[in-house]
C-alpha cells in the first residue's frame, strides 16, 4: 500500500495532477478491461476512438478559439489512411500499428495544408467553420464516388458508398513475441493507454508556456500579433497537433471496426464531434471523453427505449445540458466541487486603502528612481526614428489618411492632436501594420516596414497602447507581462517581470486576473506590456483616458523617463496633458496634417482655435 502511495506521489510531481490521474484511471480501466463482456469491450474502445477525435477538437476551440467543422473530416482520412496502409504493408511486415501511426501522419498532413491556407490566408472565424464544413461535405462527395476498380491505391480498393471492408486488424510487433494479434481485450487496453498517453502529451502542450500562447491567442490575438507573435503559425501549429490526434482517433476506429466508409464525412458526424464538446466542456481535456461517454449512451439507450426517435432525445439532451450546464458537465461540476472546498474568505479590510497608497507612493518613487538612472533594461534597443510618406488610406469612397508625412525621433516625445473622427487611431493602426496603407511609404528605424505586417513590425522595435485597453481578460497581470517578454531569456524573466510591475505600481495585482483590476489599472497593463515588449518607437494612444490625476502625474513621469531612450507619438484630447509634455505637435483634422508646430503654434493658431479647440474655452484658457 505505501508502495503504490509512493508511486502515485512521484506520478502527480512528475506528471502534473491531471495528468497522474489521467494514468491512474487509466490503470485502473486497463485492469478492469478484460473483466467486461465482448460487447462491453467493443462499446468502449469505440467510444475511446470518438473520445480522441473530440479530444481534438476541445483542444483547438477551447484553448485556440479555432471552431472546426472538419475534425470528424481529419478522423474520417485518418480512418483511410489505416485501411489503405494496412492492406498494403500488412503482407509484407505482418503488423498494422505503423499504419495506426501513418493515419495521425495523414491527419496532421491534411491539417497542415488546409491550416495553411486558412491561417496564412487570414480567413476570419466564420469563414474558418464554413470552410471547414464545406471541406467535409466535399470529402464526403468524393469518397462516395469512389466505387469503380478504377480507384484504388495500391491492393486497397475504396469502395465508394460502401466504404473498405476487411481491413486487417491492429496487429502489433512486440520484441520477444513477433506479430501479435490484438483480441478484443487487449484492443480495448491498448485503446485506453492510447487515449491516455495522448491527453497527457496534449496536456502538457496546455499547461507548457506554448499553452499560454495559445491562451492568450484566444483571448486577445490583435494584442499578441502587436507584441511580435505570428499568430498564423500557432495556430497552425494547434491545428496540425490536433489533425494528428484526430487521425489517430480515426485509425483506431478502422483497426475497431476493420472497415471504413464515406459516412464517417458526414454532416450529422460533423455535428456529433461537435455535440460531443459541447456537453462534455468546450476547452476541458477530459470532458471530451466524458461528453463521448453521456452523448453515446443516450443516443444507444433512445434505441432501445423509442425506435427512429433517437435525433429527437439526443437534441432535447443537447438543449437540457446547455442550459442547466452551458460551459459542459466537466467544467460546470468541477466549479461546483471548488466552491464546496473553498474557504470562505474572511478577516478585516483594513489596510487595504493604506496598502494601496503605499503602492502608488512606491511606484511614484520607482519612476523616479528610474529618472536617476541610465541603461536600464527596457531602455537597451534606444530612440528610434519613425516616417511616413504621402500614406494614405480610405474605406469606401471616404478619404480617411490624405498624404500624411510626419517624422518622429528628432524630438523624445511627439503628439497628435484632432477632432473624433480626424483620423488619428487609423493612423496609428496603419503605423502597426493593422490597417494596410493604400499608398506611400513607412520607415521603421530606416527600414520600409509598409509592406510588413504588424507581429514584424512589433519585432523591428514598434509598440503600441492601444486606445481602448488591450489586454488578455482571463490571463493574470503577471503572465501578461511575460508574454511580452518574447525575446527575453526564461532565468531572466521574473526578475523582469517584478521590476515592469513595480514601475507601473501593479505589484499587488501580480496574480490577479486582468478583468479583476480597475480600469486605470488596466490601462496601466497594457502600458506595461509595451515597456516590458521594449520597442524603440512607442505609440501612445489615448494614454490617459479615464485615468484620475494622479495617474496622470504618473503616466506623465513615466513618459519623460522612457523617452531618454525611446522615441515616444502620443494621441490624446486632454490638452493639459498634452500641454505638460513639452513636445511637438501635429494637428490631424479630415485626414490631413492640419497644422504642425510646438504646442503654443498650434494651439494660437485662429483656425485650429475654430476647427478643434474653440475660441471661448481658448479665451477661459
Amino acid at each position: 500500500m505505501f508502495k503504490m502511495q509512493s508511486i502515485l506521489s512521484k506520478l502527480r510531481t512528475g506528471l502534473g495532477m491531471r495528468s497522474s490521474a489521467a494514468v491512474s484511471i487509466a490503470i485502473v480501466a486497463i485492469i478492469a478491461a478484460p473483466y467486461l463482456s465482448t460487447s462491453d469491450q467493443l462499446k468502449w474502445t469505440l467510444w475511446l476512438s470518438f473520445g480522441v477525435a473530440a479530444l481534438s477538437l476541445s483542444f483547438i476551440w477551447g484553448k485556440v478559439g479555432i471552431f472546426s467543422f472538419g475534425q470528424n473530416a481529419i478522423f474520417g482520412l485518418g480512418a483511410y489512411g489505416y485501411a489503405i496502409f494496412s492492406l498494403n504493408l500488412f503482407p509484407i511486415t505482418g503488423e498494422t500499428g505503423s499504419a495506426l501511426l501513418i493515419a495521425g501522419v495523414v491527419g496532421a498532413a491534411f491539417a497542415a495544408l488546409l491550416g495553411y491556407v486558412m491561417f496564412y490566408g487570414r480567413v476570419g472565424d466564420v469563414y474558418l467553420s464554413v470552410l471547414t464544413l464545406a471541406v467535409t461535405l466535399i470529402l464526403y462527395t468524393v469518397m462516395s464516388s469512389t466505387a469503380g476498380p478504377e480507384y484504388r491505391i495500391g491492393k486497397a480498393l475504396l469502395g465508394g458508398f460502401n466504404g473498405m471492408p476487411g481491413l486487417p486488424p491492429l496487429v502489433l510487433w512486440l520484441p520477444g513475441f513477433g506479430s501479435t494479434e490484438l483480441d478484443f481485450a487487449s484492443l480495448l487496453q491498448f485503446a485506453i493507454g492510447l487515449a491516455a498517453v495522448i491527453y497527457i502529451v496534449i496536456a502538457a502542450i496546455s499547461d507548457s508556456w506554448i499553452g499560454k500562447i495559445l491562451d492568450a491567442i484566444r483571448e486577445n490575438d490583435t494584442r499578441m500579433e502587436l507584441l511580435g507573435y505570428d499568430i498564423r503559425y500557432w495556430k497552425w501549429f494547434a491545428f496540425v497537433v490536433s489533425g494528428f490526434v484526430a487521425g489517430i482517433g480515426g485509425g483506431l476506429f478502422a483497426a475497431w471496426g476493420t472497415f471504413t466508409n464515406p459516412s464517417l464525412f458526414s454532416l450529422s458526424q460533423a455535428a456529433m464531434v461537435i455535440i460531443w464538446v459541447m456537453v462534455g466542456g468546450r476547452g476541458s481535456l477530459a470532458g471530451a471523453f466524458v461528453g463521448v461517454a453521456v452523448v453515446q449512451w443516450v443516443t444507444d439507450s433512445a434505441d432501445k427505449i423509442v425506435s427512429q426517435q433517437t435525433p429527437l432525445i439526443l437534441g432535447i439532451t443537447l438543449i437540457v445540458t446547455i442550459l442547466v450546464f452551458p460551459s459542459g458537465l466537466v467544467p460546470s461540476i468541477s466549479r461546483l466541487l471548488f466552491r464546496l472546498k473553498r474557504e470562505p474568505k474572511g478577516g478585516p479590510e483594513h489596510g487595504v486603502v493604506a496598502g494601496a497608497e503605499e503602492e502608488k507612493a512606491a511606484a511614484a518613487q520607482a519612476i523616479t528612481d528610474r529618472e536617476n538612472s541610465l541603461g536600464q533594461e527596457e531602455m537597451r534597443r534606444g530612440a528610434g526614428t519613425l516616417v511616413t510618406r504621402s500614406v494614405s488610406r480610405s474605406f469606401g469612397g471616404l478619404k480617411v489618411l490624405q498624404s500624411i508625412n510626419l517624422e518622429f525621433g528628432e524630438s523624445p516625445v511627439h503628439a497628435i492632436i484632432g477632432p473624433n473622427g480626424a483620423g488619428k487611431s487609423t493612423f496609428f493602426n496603419v503605423l502597426t501594420g493593422r490597417i494596410p496603407a493604400e499608398h506611400g511609404k513607412i520607415v521603421l528605424n530606416r527600414i520600409d516596414v509598409t509592406h510588413l505586417q504588424s507581429f514584424q513590425r512589433a519585432r523591428k522595435g514598434l509598440g503600441i497602447k492601444m486606445q481602448i485597453p488591450s489586454i488578455f481578460q482571463d490571463i493574470s497581470v503577471g503572465d501578461s507581462i511575460a508574454l511580452a517578454l518574447r525575446t527575453l531569456p526564461k532565468n531572466e524573466r521574473a526578475d523582469r517581470i517584478d521590476e515592469v510591475l513595480r514601475i507601473t505600481g501593479l505589484t499587488s495585482k501580480k496574480d490577479a486576473p486582468s478583468s479583476a483590476i480597475s480600469h486605470g489599472e488596466q490601462q496601466w497593463l497594457e502600458i506595461a506590456m509595451v515597456i516590458a515588449q521594449n520597442p524603440s518607437v512607442i505609440l501612445l494612444d489615448e494614454p490617459v483616458a479615464g485615468m484620475s490625476q494622479e495617474e496622470k502625474r504618473k503616466t506623465l513621469k513615466l513618459i519623460r523617463t522612457l523617452a531618454r531612450n525611446h522615441t515616444i507619438i502620443v494621441i490624446e484630447h486632454d490638452m493639459a496633458f498634452v500641454r505638460a509634455l513639452k513636445a511637438p505637435v501635429a494637428m490631424l483634422h479630415q485626414g490631413v496634417v492640419f497644422r504642425a508646430g510646438s504646442f503654443k503654434e498650434v494651439c494660437d493658431d485662429p483656425e485650429v482655435i475654430d476647427v478643434y479647440l474653440g475660441r471661448r474655452s481658448h479665451a477661459e484658457d
